[in-house]
């Protein structure tokens, strides 16, 4: 079940081009095959895909990843459109529940084109081995079709693309909570959709950052997305209702750190989950972060 908020309407300086409309579509925490530290089901993370359109096309940014929530954002698009044509999905990076849905929305929506940079793509493979397969498969059973682990994307040319004459342009930043992660900047919006660079008041998935230098250079990342100075900023996973504005950068550095300085002082995995959760009491998204904590102790 999803819900939608407008985000903004914007009208740019020049008079030839067409308004731009951003609306988010949210996806509520999913049970997941696994169980927390004192016995509870885990849930996935809460997610928002952002959708941006003109006068008569639209852009969509990441997908989902199970067979429920690609019917939910389909259904929800054409509601939102209203006869308008959904020309192109951007995928942010290369995690499957963000590309997943691929080949369901191509059906749904004949001649849309799936586009993110070379690195990005390249790093999508990595989510077609079997152990990922294994990983996706135990985690969700039944609710992700053999057909979402195949890469549909197509490079972009220079990294950028148009709407209606607005330019979109993706930013690769190297590592975040994975590798080759990206931003898409839409200047006529004053907007950065983030991807998982930027997290909206939930846990961050540090899972793939065991390390001090990757959790330096998701930092690096996030100095990034800061550098274009936008007015909103969307991040990926995130709390219902939750305003997307740009001190969830600053939010997500604090959090990054935080979380190194934990991973010093914790003897266990247990330990640093129950240490992180004493200092982010109301972040959601418990599983994510029993995960993340499991990792730095393997």
């Amino acid at each position: 079940m999803g819900f939608w908020v407008l985000l903004l309407c914007a009208l740019p300086s020049l008079a030839s081009l067409s308004p731009l409309r951003a609306d988010l579509f949210f996806t509520p925490p999913i049970a997941a095959n696994a169980t927390l530290p004192n016995g509870s089901v885990g849930f996935w993370q809460p997610t928002v895909v952002t959708l941006v359109s003109g006068r008569s096309e639209a852009v969509l940014i990441d997908t989902l990843f199970t067979s429920d929530q690609a019917v939910a954002l389909s259904d929800w698009i054409e509601e939102t459109l209203n006869g308008k044509r959904l020309r192109t999905i951007y995928i942010s990076h290369g995690h499957g529940d963000h590309f997943f849905n691929g080949p369901y929305m191509q059906r749904r929506f004949p001649g849309v084109e799936i586009v993110s940079t070379n690195h990005s793509i390249d790093h999508m493979a990595t989510q077609l081995t079997p152990q990922m397969r294994t990983f996706w498969k135990e985690l969700f059973p039944g609710q992700i079709p053999e057909e979402s682990f195949q890469v549909l994307a197509k490079p972009l040319a220079h990294n950028k693309f148009t709407l209606e004459g607005h330019i979109f342009e993706a930013i690769d930043v190297g590592h975040s909570d994975t590798d080759e992660t990206t931003f898409l900047h839409v200047p006529s919006l004053d907007m950065v959709v983030a991807g998982d660079i930027v997290y909206n008041d939930v846990h961050m998935w540090m899972t793939e950052s065991t390390t001090q230098g990757q959790r330096d250079a998701w930092i690096r990342s996030l100095d990034k997305v800061a550098a274009v100075d936008p007015g909103i900023v969307v991040g990926s996973h995130h709390r219902q209702g939750g305003v997307d504005g740009a001190f969830n950068i600053d939010a997500s550095k604090e959090y990054i750190s935080t979380f190194s300085r934990l991973v010093t002082e914790a003897k266990s995995a247990t330990d640093l989950y129950n240490k992180v959760l004493e200092v982010y009491p109301n972040r959601i998204g418990n599983l994510v972060l029993w995960l993340g904590c499991q990792a730095q102790f393997h």
